[in-house]
C-alpha cells in the first residue's frame, strides 16, 4: 500500500512502501552507528599513550638549524658558495635550488678523479644520495680536517665543493661531548668521535 504519490489518478509519480523505506533506512542508521564508533574511540591509558615529540628536548644545534647553507644550483658554481670554513660540530645543510637531482658524496671509490675527494683519515665517508629540486641533505662535521666532495651526476661539470673544519673551542668541544654521552645513537654514528669531542 503506498503512503506517497504525486498523483492520485495512479499516473507517473513517486511513491513508496513502507518496505522501500525500512530497506533504505535500517542501513543508513547502521553506518551511523559505526561511524560514531569510529569517531570516538575510549580513552587510551596514559601508560600506552604515544609521547609527543615536544616531550623530548632537542639537540641545541638542531633548534638552532645548520652553520651553513649550500645551495646546488644547475649553473655554475653549482655548489654556491663551493668553499667554506666550519668548527668540527656544527652542521651544513646543502639545499637544492636546481631543477634537476644533485648530490653530495665524499667516497673516494665513487669519484671519476681523485682529486675531487678528500676527507681526514678514519672518518666515514658519507653520501646524500639523489636530493630531488627543492629537497635537502644535512651532515654534521665532528672531525677537523678538509673535506672535498662532489655531485655524482655532474661531477664531469666540475660541480665539486670543499669544507674546511676546523678544531671546536672548547665551549662548542664540551656540548658535543655532552650531546654524544647524552644521546648515544648519536656516537654510535661516529665511533671513536666522543674521545676527540670531549678534549
Amino acid at each position: 500500500m503506498p503512503i506517497f504519490a504525486t498523483n492520485s489518478a495512479r499516473g507517473p509519480g513517486v511513491s513508496a512502501s513502507l518496505r522501500n523505506i525500512a530497506l533504505v533506512a535500517i542501513p543508513l542508521l547502521a553506518i551511523t552507528w559505526v561511524s560514531r564508533a569510529y569517531a570516538n574511540p575510549p580513552d587510551t591509558p596514559a601508560s600506552v599513550r604515544a609521547t609527543a615529540t615536544e616531550e623530548v628536548p632537542p639537540l641545541q644545534a638542531e633548534v638552532r638549524g645548520p652553520t651553513a647553507i649550500i645551495k646546488m644550483s644547475d649553473d655554475n658554481p653549482m655548489y654556491q658558495p663551493n668553499s667554506i670554513l666550519i668548527r668540527a660540530g656544527q652542521t651544513v645543510e646543502w639545499l637544492n635550488t636546481g631543477q634537476v637531482s644533485h648530490s653530495v658524496v665524499d667516497d673516494p671509490a665513487k669519484a671519476a678523479k681523485a682529486d675531487d675527494v678528500a676527507i681526514p683519515t678514519g672518518v666515514p665517508t658519507f653520501a646524500s644520495g639523489n636530493v630531488m629540486p627543492g629537497g635537502k641533505y644535512r651532515h654534521t662535521f665532528l672531525t677537523p680536517g678538509t673535506y672535498r666532495y662532489f655531485c655524482m651526476s655532474h661531477e664531469v661539470d666540475s660541480m665539486v665543493g670543499e669544507i674546511i673544519v676546523q678544531p671546536p673551542t672548547p665551549d662548542e668541544a664540551a656540548r658535543v661531548a655532552s650531546q654524544l654521552k647524552s644521546q648515544p645513537w648519536r656516537a654510535a654514528d661516529h665511533p671513536g668521535r666522543e674521545d676527540e669531542t670531549a678534549r
